[in-house]
């Protein structure tokens, strides 16, 4: 992690679904704001500059609508998985499950590494949803998940990893949001290029921004929150200095963008964070931003993808998708991972993404030119997630249980 300036804080799937759930109660998100004391540092870089790696120049790539793209069933049997992670000390990749725990896509037994589904709150959109390795966890062993838990409750919390195991005597609550539904709760945490934790959190679900949180920076809903953990002396997380509201004037101070349904899944690359946000009535899209640029709104429930929401609504001043696609072909985005194989040169830089409902696989380039891979690849079965591999490559999760690889015919 760059050095940083920031304060204190002290305190603290299932079908992805596009319609409307029950409502427990109308609480709104408990905004954990930190106490005036700030730790003197240097603030992170905010170069645009893309830390991407330059293929090699001995690859030899042919043109996209040349690949022919095909899925090959690595494992099954999983329990609801929604993500796979690679495993920074050289094991098995992980793969986490919405019911509660963590296992290696082994091709066998599927080794446990965390249970926690005592603590976890299953079904629906809810269940266990997050998962990420600190940028320094070869040195200090620290982990991040993120669930939800009674209340319902929004929770992120650290664990010490001990020999490929979650200590759980380690656990520690990081972070607590409450939920004033069971869905869109986002759920995906990652380390950014600027060594922050980021985290994707939905609007509180229900339908039609029903509690005000989309275009409100003072909640920690519908937004995008970036948190500096891991952090000596520090008992749970620090405000960045460059957040746009670390001094919680105007919103949050963990709030970096504004303006999301339901970030399903995002993934960086290099210093680009890419969002697959799930859309409501009719689109569903996909944003790519820099990480250095604060403060962003990506228009939620303004705008739905590039058409309006509410009527006559204004466009300026909100972050439009680079790709969308409407209810015709889909009705939840599944996010989403960029390729920077080996096995697919040609792939490289293609942000790879599909369809909950219809299992139709796309992948689009940040010049925004989208390629359908589905007549090659065929539907998939209720795909839940990607990930990139110890490997290098690319696989989905499925909500039936397999793990699948992005392969080519012959690969």
């Amino acid at each position: 992690m760059k050095p940083f300036a920031f304060a204190v804080v002290g305190l603290g799937l299932a079908v992805v679904s596009c319609t409307s759930s029950p409502v427990p109660g109308g609480q709104t998100s408990t905004t954990i704001k930190p106490p005036v004391v700030t730790t003197a540092a240097t603030t992170p870089s905010t170069s645009t500059t893309s830390t991407t790696q330059p293929e090699p120049s001995t690859t030899t790539t042919i043109p996209l609508e040349n690949v022919a793209l095909r899925v090959e069933e690595i494992d099954i049997g999983f329990s609801n998985p929604v993500l796979l992670v690679a495993d920074p000390g050289g094991g098995s990749d992980l793969v986490v499950e919405q019911t509660g725990t963590i296992v290696k896509a082994d091709g066998a037994g599927h080794e446990v590494v965390l249970v926690i589904s005592s603590d976890v709150v299953f079904g629906g959109e809810q269940g266990l949803l997050g998962l990420a390795f600190h940028p320094q966890h070869a040195t200090n062993h620290l982990a991040y998940v993120a669930y939800v838990g009674e209340g319902p409750k929004s929770i992120v919390e650290q664990f010490e990893v001990v020999d490929g195991v979650f200590d759980t005597a380690s656990r520690r609550v990081i972070l607590e949001i409450d939920q004033p539904a069971s869905n869109h709760n986002g759920g995906m945490i990652a380390f950014g290029p600027d060594g922050y934790l980021w985290i994707g959190m939905g609007d509180g679900g229900a339908a039609n921004d029903r509690f005000g949180n989309g275009q409100d920076p003072t909640t920690l809903l519908g937004a995008m929150l970036r948190i500096a953990v891991g952090v000596e002396g520090v008992e749970r997380y620090g405000i960045p200095a460059d957040n746009p509201y670390a001094d919680g004037s105007g919103g949050a101070p963990e709030v970096w963008a504004i303006g999301l349904r339901n970030p399903w899944r995002f993934a960086f690359d290099g210093d680009d964070v890419w969002i697959a946000d799930v859309g409501q009535n009719d689109v569903e899209e996909v944003n790519v931003t820099s990480v250095a640029i604060p403060n962003l709104n990506y228009g939620w429930p303004i705008m739905e993808g590039s058409s309006c929401f509410r009527s006559g609504c204004e466009a300026d001043g909100l972050t439009l998708p680079i790709a969308e696609y409407s209810h015709n072909a889909g009705c939840s985005v599944t996010g989403g991972v960029v390729y920077r194989g080996d096995l697919i040169p040609s792939l490289r830089g293609q942000f790879m993404y599909s369809d909950y409902c219809s299992g139709r696989l796309w992948s689009v380039s940040k010049s925004g030119v989208v390629v359908d891979w589905s007549p090659s690849v065929g539907p998939l079965r209720n795909p839940t997630g990607f990930g990139t591999g110890s490997d290098g490559e690319v696989y989905i999760v499925t909500q039936t249980g397999t793990l699948l690889k992005i392969t080519t015919e012959g690969g």
